[in-house]
């Protein structure tokens, strides 16, 4: 975590002296257990990123926080870069189907972001970013696996204020980004702010000529604070995203000989041009144009209903419409079938429209002379809406090689509904100082609605009975409930001022659901939620050196994780079938370390170091032992580093340089990539390693003013790497594809406070 960072609103618009914003970094306040604590008192892993500390870094996209954060990785899916895939400690989701719950919750302004579509986004005018990692087994709306990700955008404030942001870079790229804040009477505070961004491609499709992986994103955001008698507030987020991109660049990565089209000489005479071609083309036939639009609304309402006790009530709504095309190959490949056809690999399309209503009401209060904290509360989610999945090429053979259009499966209309009661507590003992003990309990029921129809273009139903016979209407409604009690229980003992230790234990699950595109009775049959126990051990402390201070966290951890929700993926009578199934057991093991040191008032350093054990119990795919295969999306080690220095200039204003450090062991891109015929991993599916470094140079209050000019640069080195990919070889089709890393990209900006 970087030293000198506070909240975004409080930078942008009142100046501080640098050792007034390094004293409020170490004073950072965050909501890990649903009221405010200091970080450093919370018997939990949690690293919080302040709204400034992500300016400092350049960091304007969700997917750029896992440099910050041990145990955090973020990766682009197959659906683009605003379509991520979360993942912290080894546990993710794969894709975004409406049929799947995440494996970490995002939470802007309080409220869940249950679909990925739109969430690189928002990153303008925060507060803060805390990422909380282990099973949410009690407090927090959606219960999962992995942890939460909690994004706070600046609050109104009392005072009219505001910032405006503006910078060119490579690329043709250019950013806009402001807020003005104004109260309009003592009981009301408005604030509004907004970000739009635009960069052309640094992916070049020498098949369509068009520049992949750009950016055309507008962001608006208003926030109002009503405070209209003491003891009571109503704050009310309202947020607006829109992307109109060509989409992500897929690249034709690797082959695995004598496994489906690895041996094709199509796909070895296609590796063999990409191979003389600049790192960033792609020889895709499929032009691209991505369009993503969401709505949602936070309405946060505290009362304090009497001396120590809060009813807190929480409402949320989001809306997501997103018409996402890809091509699974990234090729101009072809292939001629039985008839003499010529069709391309793999084109495929996702299109999506959801509404999600939330709401959660929270009792909290302080009672026997301050020794008991408690907590008790109810939600309720429900999510409605469709999701069109089509593909083509392969998707759409028959067992005699013959093509017959586009595969496509309609889930519509799919409702997901949950409800659940929690209750938490936290007991200081009297007999015992410095001593705390937490449990509490949640009880879940979660239940799944599908109405799925599945065609091919031609309109022949792939829907079929137990006889195999099609169903006439192609349609089939399928239902299931799920019932869960989930748990946290922890000790924590202040040894000594500035060190706290702590033990925690905690369940939390992610619900089952239904295949997508399934089309036999068998292949409907509902994936089980999948559960992890995990145990946690860690030390915080905060510690003073001669003319400086410093913070070290320390955490380990041993997770049991059952009925793991996994894709197989396999050619079944030719076509290319994707299922979920409750495949495999596991355990995960490791530790993450955060140290954060000011040895003198103008200099921070920060360095953050994770290491994941994932290792798989068993895993059945398709009747066969996969059990060696690497965790997806999991690197081994990740190390992020960073070093400021602050310059006092007198007249002329103050210098500051700062740079950052990420870098990743190899990881894998398919959790499907162990060949047993090979008896190894799939070459064709690992990432390798790479780091990568990024720098800052500010000239702040130039000339006493408010205005402040910065030059930066992202992958300042110009790395070629791999940001994630889809494994195809091990499905039976031989090929493997991903998507680039960004190269190099620097810019200037000005920013004007006021």
């Amino acid at each position: 975590m970087a030293i000198g960072a506070q909240p975004a609103y409080a930078q942008e618009t009142a100046p501080q002296d640098a050792e007034a914003a390094q004293q409020q970094n170490f004073d950072i306040v965050v909501t890990a257990r649903r009221r405010e604590e200091r970080l450093q008192d919370v018997p939990v892993a949690v690293t919080a990123v302040t709204g400034e500390a992500l300016r400092s870094a350049n960091i304007t996209q969700v997917q750029d926080i896992q440099q910050k954060v041990p145990g955090l990785t973020i990766q682009s899916s197959a659906f683009g870069s605003n379509v991520l895939q979360v993942a912290i400690r080894g546990q993710r989701q794969f894709d975004p189907y409406i049929t799947k719950d995440p494996a970490v919750a995002v939470y802007f302004a309080d409220v869940v972001q249950n679909r990925p579509q739109g969430l690189n986004s928002g990153m303008f005018d925060l507060d803060s970013v805390q990422v909380l990692k282990g099973p949410q087994g009690t407090l927090f709306g959606r219960n999962t696996t992995g942890g939460a990700m909690i994004i706070t955008p600046a609050a109104p404030t009392d005072r009219f204020e505001g910032y405006v942001t503006g910078g060119l870079g490579n690329y043709d790229s250019w950013r806009l980004e402001g807020a003005v804040n104004f109260p309009l009477a003592d009981w009301i505070q408005v604030r509004a702010a907004g970000a739009l961004q635009r960069r052309d491609g640094f992916t070049k499709n020498i098949t369509t000529g068009q520049r992949l992986d750009d950016e055309h994103k507008d962001n608006w955001r208003l926030s109002v604070k009503l405070t209209p008698f003491d003891g009571f507030e109503n704050r009310t987020v309202i947020n607006g995203f829109k992307a109109d991109e060509n989409g992500i660049g897929y690249k034709l990565l690797g082959s695995l000989p004598g496994i489906g089209f690895g041996s094709s000489p199509t796909v070895i005479d296609e590796l063999a041009r990409l191979a003389a071609l600049p790192f960033h083309t792609t020889t895709s036939d499929l032009v691209l144009e991505t369009k993503i639009k969401t709505f949602s609304l936070s309405n946060v309402s505290e009362w304090d209903v009497a001396d120590g006790v809060t009813l807190k009530n929480i409402f949320g709504y989001r809306y997501v419409d997103s018409h996402i095309p890809f091509d699974l190959d990234g090729s101009s490949m072809t292939f001629t079938d039985a008839n003499d056809k010529i069709v391309p690999f793999f084109p495929s399309r996702e299109d999506m429209r959801v509404r999600q209503y939330s709401n959660e009401l929270q009792l909290l209060g302080t009672v026997l002379d301050g020794s008991l904290d408690y907590i008790f509360g109810g939600f309720y989610f429900l999510e409605k809406g469709r999701d069109r999945q089509a593909s083509g090429g392969h998707g759409g053979v028959s067992a005699g090689g013959v093509y017959l259009g586009d595969r496509v499966t309609y889930s519509d209309p799919v409702r997901n509904e949950a409800y659940s009661a929690f209750a938490q507590f936290t007991y200081r003992l009297p007999f015992l100082e410095g001593v705390s003990l937490t449990a509490g309990g949640r009880q879940n029921h979660d239940k799944r609605e599908l109405t799925s129809r599945n065609l091919i273009s031609d309109g022949t139903c792939r829907l079929v009975d137990d006889a195999g016979q099609p169903l006439n209407p192609c349609q089939a409604y399928h239902a299931k409930s799920y019932n869960r009690f989930t748990y946290t229980l922890s000790a924590d003992w202040k040894v000594v001022p500035g060190v706290l230790a702590y033990i925690a234990h905690r369940k939390g699950y992610r619900t089952g659901g239904f295949n997508i595109s399934a089309t036999t009775p068998a292949q409907f049959t509902p994936f089980n939620p999948e559960s992890v126990k995990d145990v946690e051990l860690g030390v915080k402390t905060d510690f003073h050196m001669s003319g400086g201070r410093g913070r070290f966290n320390l955490a380990f951890y041993s997770q049991n994780y059952k009925n793991i929700q996994r894709n197989q993926g396999s050619l079944i009578n030719g076509v290319f079938t994707q299922t979920i199934v409750n495949a495999a057991s596991a355990r995960i093991k490791g530790f993450e370390a955060e140290l954060a040191l000011q040895p003198v008032d103008f200099i921070d350093f920060g360095v953050n170091v994770a290491h994941v054990h994932a290792r798989y119990s068993s895993w059945m795919s398709n009747g066969v032992d996969i059990a060696a295969s690497q965790f997806a999306g999991t690197p081994a080690w990740t190390i992020g580093s960073n070093l400021g220095v602050n310059i006092p200039l007198g007249d002329i204003g103050e210098l500051g340089l700062r740079g950052d450090i990420y870098h990743q062991t190899k990881t894998n891109n398919s959790d499907n990539n162990f060949l047993s015929a090979w008896n190894r991993i799939s070459p064709t599916s690992i990432m390798p390693a790479y780091t990568l470094v990024n720098g800052r140079i500010d000239l702040r209050n130039i000339a006493g003013s408010r205005i402040t000019a910065s030059l930066w640069a992202k992958n300042l080195f110009d790395v070629d790497y791999l940001a994630g990919g889809t494994e195809l070889a091990n499905t039976g089709l031989g090929y493997t594809a991903g998507f680039l890393g960004a190269p190099r990209t620097y810019g200037a900006e000005l920013n004007f406070r006021f």
